[in-house]
């Protein structure tokens, strides 16, 4: 029988609500999967083919909370054709997570295509549901006085991986725009070879679905981040090539040679938040990795510095900059002294820190969980000596997987065919537990300790809580 395929994952936190789920073929009269997701902190996983039964071209896969209001996915499929073709899952960048009445709650969906490549040909839905992570630090404080005894140094954070490329608004500018500006990004986009003419041959708004599955790592802007309880931002400031800064002359968050989000509007979010949550702090990591052109597109320290100081005359802010020199200082004394924005950076001498980082291109291009885990495996005390601090990156990159997978999702003109989006969920399962069973035996406890990811979620701002409680319990039983 024809059908299409679903992959869902589903995280409920200790709470006393769930997620309710349920898959019809298309034309059937009555559900042929409802299961009920409790709130017991495990990992719920499976598949459903969704077919026909009946006259019908449209079957559905669909999840909601028994929370008021309730938060519901619908995914409309045609398991003729294994399209997306409704409900309020067909935009990724529509897919806000919520972070309201005391819960958070995380979702996604992927409209897999044939499976091209390493990329799976089954559809991928996920839903994360826990109480809420905005103010995780002065909660763990509050509820466990070691905590505010402890450097800064013992916490883990959750990590936004390329932060700033939620926002596709200047990217919409230059392509509107025409003329020689569009002509020279599209250009830039497409390299010689096959790739190139496919690029060549889009519109401008095809352009830019493309340019959101291929390049998009975040769909939540700054302010739903750390309300989801991120605290590290990788951050890369820069400048669009020389050619397109007629059109675009500020600095970007720059992911290759696309810009993101404006580096004063993060700061002045960053800075905004901070003032009405003064018992969190945050992690700045600016840096260039990634730029295409470090010669035209990076701005000075100054220039860095400037904005920075126009996002402080903006806000108004009386927030406190720290740097790696501050990491041993206990978490209380920076929340009374309002050092709470620090930056760690890699760029040049302004806020140096440095990184021990799980990331290398060999590793990180697979569509595979297993390939990051031996990664994360090879992380030791032994390469934490001599830097600031330690990043797990916990996302693989499933576009450095082939030039077929590139070209399929730049084809594609679904909204929500990401290959990055494809992978999210099953890493998740499996990089997050392992996250918590290994990350206090296998580093130090007394250095900084980052889960970066992709599509920032609860339950990454969760492990991070309880991975920070289990270090300082350790740090203390040791002395």
């Amino acid at each position: 029988m024809t059908s299409k395929g679903v992959d869902y994952t589903f995280y409920v936190g200790n709470l006393p609500s769930g997620i309710e789920i349920s898959a019809t073929d298309a034309g059937a009269s009555k559900p042929k999967l409802t299961a009920y997701v409790n709130g017991t902190g495990q990992w719920a996983t499976g598949n459903v083919q969704i077919g026909i039964d009946g006259l019908g071209l449209t079957g559905q896969f669909t999840w909601q909370t028994d929370t008021t209001p309730v938060c519901k996915g619908v995914a409309d499929i045609n398991p003729i054709t294994g399209n997306l073709t409704g409900g309020n899952l067909t935009d990724m960048m529509k897919t806000a997570s919520f972070t309201d009445g005391g819960v958070d709650i995380s979702f996604g969906f992927y409209d897999a295509g044939p499976g091209v490549g390493d990329l799976t040909n089954q559809d991928q839905a996920y839903c994360y549901f826990t109480l809420s992570q905005e103010t995780w630090m002065g909660d763990l404080s509050s509820n466990n006085p070691q905590v505010g005894n402890a450097p800064f140094s013992s916490f883990v954070l959750p990590g936004a991986h390329d932060c700033g490329t939620f926002d596709l608004s200047t990217v919409k500018d230059i392509l509107i725009a025409g003329g020689a500006a569009a002509t020279a990004f599209l250009n830039y986009l497409g390299p010689a070879g096959v790739l190139g003419a496919v690029i060549a041959g889009l519109t401008s708004a095809q352009a830019l679905t493309a340019i959101t599955n291929l390049a998009v790592t975040q769909k939540d802007d700054v302010t739903t981040m750390l309300k989801l309880g991120c605290r590290y931002f990788d951050f890369r400031p820069g400048m669009v090539p020389p050619a397109l800064q007629v059109v675009a002359d500020d600095v970007y968050h720059i992911h290759t040679l696309i810009p993101g989000c404006k580096f004063s509007g993060f700061l002045t979010d960053v800075l905004t938040w901070l003032e009405a949550n003064p018992t969190e702090i945050v992690v700045v990591n600016a840096n260039t990795s990634g730029i295409l052109d470090d010669s035209t597109m990076v701005p000075s320290e100054a220039k860095l510095q400037s904005i920075l100081d126009g996002a402080v005359s903006d806000t108004a802010s009386t927030v406190v900059f720290g740097n790696a020199s501050d990491l041993g200082t206990s978490y209380s004394e920076l929340v009374a002294a309002n050092k709470r924005l620090f930056f760690l950076n890699q760029e040049g001498s302004w806020h140096p820190a440095s990184k021990y980082d799980s990331y290398s291109d060999k590793a990180y291009a697979t569509t595979d969980p297993a390939s990051v885990v031996k990664a994360l495996d090879a992380m030791n005390t032994a390469g934490q000596e001599g830097h600031d601090v330690t990043v797990l990156q916990l996302q693989g990159t499933a576009t450095n997987t082939g030039t077929g997978v590139v070209i399929a999702a730049a084809l594609s003109q679904s909204s929500t065919s990401s290959p990055l989006m494809s992978t999210k969920a099953d890493f998740d399962s499996v990089t997050y537990p392992w996250a918590l069973q290994n990350v206090p035996f296998n580093l130090g406890s007394d250095q900084l300790v980052v889960l970066l990811n992709d599509f920032v979620d609860n339950v990454q701002a969760a492990t991070a809580q309880q991975l920070t409680l289990v270090r300082i319990n350790q740090s203390l039983s040791a002395r």
